[in-house]
């Protein structure tokens, strides 16, 4: 009897299910699974590096190619809630579109290797149409606040995000005494698992886009060097935002400006400063 209690012991205390730890791996099973909706238990792998946001059901997902961490075994209770994970497009089912994918590169879950190609040289078409077609590329770094108050908006995620950066980039067709900008936004996140965690917290990245028109304010009165501007902005992050922009530039030398503004939108509220570099002032064509 004393044998049996130990051996009991030892088993339950090993159990990857057992709720808040990441175990070694112990299970190569590769049949899809699917997503149940009570995840306590059920085991599940995920990546420990920085850039991995998803729990897959199986060692061989394709999703793991862009691993660069380690391939820890845990429960799916605890990848969702504590670690903030979402399920990978490729190895579960009945994910009610909630699925994510690590490595969208690779051809399979998701919509496969097709659709890629196919998006990767519509990106290229419109790259070329916006490069012929504008005057100015403009690149800033951005530090945003908008979490402070869209919290409760972000999936999963909740309360605990903080120092939110990033870049944002794109061209200008520019008229008189005003332009037209859009481009693509770049966030890097730090989420902690905790709200007294200061060391190692877990990143994760998200990628937007915007579009703006800004107009010169006080063209007459203000020196030829320095402009003031304001315009209304659309952008999309989680969802679609809208809102306004204000800002100012300064002419550094003939084709470059410094460009300090501020942008808030239902989905954003930051600061941005960089440079504005104009390519073309006539077409070449």
């Amino acid at each position: 009897m004393k044998y049996l209690l130990l051996i009991t012991l030892y088993l339950f205390h090993f159990n990857p299910s057992n709720g808040c730890s990441l175990n070694n791996l112990s299970d190569t099973a590769s049949a899809p699974k699917t997503e149940s909706t009570n995840p306590s238990g059920i085991g599940v792998y995920i990546c420990t590096g920085p850039y991995a946001y998803t729990y897959h059901s199986r060692l061989d997902c394709p999703g793991f190619t862009n691993c660069r961490g380690e391939r820890k075994y845990t429960d799916q209770s605890y990848a969702m809630n504590t670690l903030g994970r979402v399920p990978c497009c490729r190895c579960w089912t009945n994910t009610g579109g909630r699925c994510k994918d690590d490595n969208p590169a690779v051809g399979g879950g998701g919509g496969g290797g097709d659709n890629s190609a196919e998006a990767v040289i519509a990106i290229a078409i419109i790259t070329v149409g916006a490069i012929i077609l504008s005057n100015d590329v403009y690149a800033y770094p951005v530090r945003t606040f908008f979490y402070n108050y869209e919290r409760p908006k972000i999936p999963i995620y909740t309360n605990l995000i903080d120092n939110v950066t990033g870049w944002a980039f794109g061209f200008r067709k520019t008229f008189d005494y005003a332009a037209l900008e859009y481009g693509a936004t770049y966030f890097e996140f730090n989420k902690r698992t905790a709200p007294n965690q200061t060391i190692n917290p877990y990143q994760f990245t998200k990628w937007g886009w915007h579009f703006n028109f800004v107009h010169d304010l006080f063209y007459y009165r203000t020196p030829e060097r320095l402009k003031f501007y304001v315009g209304p902005s659309i952008n999309y992050i989680w969802d679609f935002g809208y809102g306004g922009i204000t800002g100012a530039q300064f002419k550094l030398f003939d084709r470059l400006k410094l460009d300090v503004r501020y942008e808030w939108t239902t989905q954003s509220n930051q600061l941005q400063a960089g440079l504005i570099f104009t390519y073309q002032k006539e077409y070449f064509w």
